[in-house]
């Protein structure tokens, strides 16, 4: 085991690994900045190589936006969620060189654990019910077709 980063997060979400294995990414926020992006190398630790905190359309706020679960796609860049003003946590791209930033769900309301398929041709994850204003704790299984956007429910059954 070694230490990859010197810093102090207040929070700091699960990293996701580059496809060559270089790099890694996290969301970060620390008691001085709010949630951003950071990327490491793993070869050489210390400061991270590039943060940057990209903006979606109809952010919670362009100071505090909120995201979560990156994921480096084999091409390099991320797949992310990102809430809106309503609290939708929809699956964004970003390409970490440019900013680039393309949405590929719509108002998928409270959703989470955001994981790609090593492959990076899709994406699962958690879409949460929600009874009036309160999210349960039932949620639905969603597999993203990361090329079309095509958003399909999987049907999990169990013994009766």
């Amino acid at each position: 085991m070694r230490q990859l980063t010197n810093e102090h997060f207040y929070m700091a979400s699960a990293p996701s690994i580059s496809a060559d294995g270089t790099k890694l990414v996290i969301v970060a926020e620390s008691p001085e900045t709010s949630q951003q992006f950071k990327i490491y190398s793993i070869a050489h630790p210390g400061d991270p190589l590039q943060t940057f905190q990209p903006h979606v359309p109809k952010e919670v706020s362009h100071k505090n936006p909120i995201f979560n679960c990156p994921n480096y796609l084999p091409d390099g860049s991320i797949l992310f969620m990102a809430a809106d003003k309503r609290f939708n946590y929809d699956v964004y791209r970003v390409n970490p060189d440019t900013g680039a930033i393309e949405k590929l769900t719509n108002e998928n309301g409270y959703a989470t654990n955001l994981q790609v398929s090593a492959d990076g041709k899709t994406a699962v994850f958690l879409k949460w019910k929600r009874k009036r204003l309160e999210v349960t704790d039932e949620s639905e299984i969603c597999m993203l077709d990361v090329e079309s956007r095509k958003l399909t429910p999987v049907d999990v059954s169990g013994p009766n």
